[in-house]
């Protein structure tokens, strides 16, 4: 019995361990993706680039807050807080937005990114940047 235990133990922490990678890899290749994005579109370092890509109105909300906002955020961007700050309409769940993706920016999104480097406790990401 003692065994099953063990083996069964194991197996969760390598399904856990699998699973956390996974989801590593997943997150680490679309901020690259919406890094390429927006560096197709507009000039700079990954930073600028994403930074360009949220303030330019003719990309839609819904991409603006995907690729922009949600990828500043995983690269934990200190370049864009004074944009995002701006963006931000003090309104931490989202309550705002909710059902309007498509017209207006996820404050949720934004507040999350604003809060990144205390959310991300594991900055993986951050040297995307």
């Amino acid at each position: 019995m003692k065994r099953i235990l063990i083996i069964l133990g194991a197996g969760i922490i390598i399904v856990f361990i699998c699973f956390v990678l996974i989801v590593n890899l997943w997150i680490g290749n679309t901020v690259k993706k919406n890094i390429e994005i927006a560096e197709e579109k507009y000039s700079g370092t990954a930073e600028d680039a994403l930074i360009a890509f949220l303030l330019d109105t003719t990309n839609s909300p819904r991409d603006r807050t995907h690729i922009a906002i949600w990828t500043l955020g995983q690269i934990q961007s200190e370049k864009a807080k004074p944009v995002l700050r701006e963006l931000y309409k003090n309104d931490p769940e989202g309550k705002t937005c909710s059902g309007k993706h498509d017209s207006v920016l996820c404050q949720y999104e934004i507040y999350k990114a604003l809060n990144a480097e205390k959310e991300n406790w594991w900055p993986l990401h951050r040297k995307l940047n």
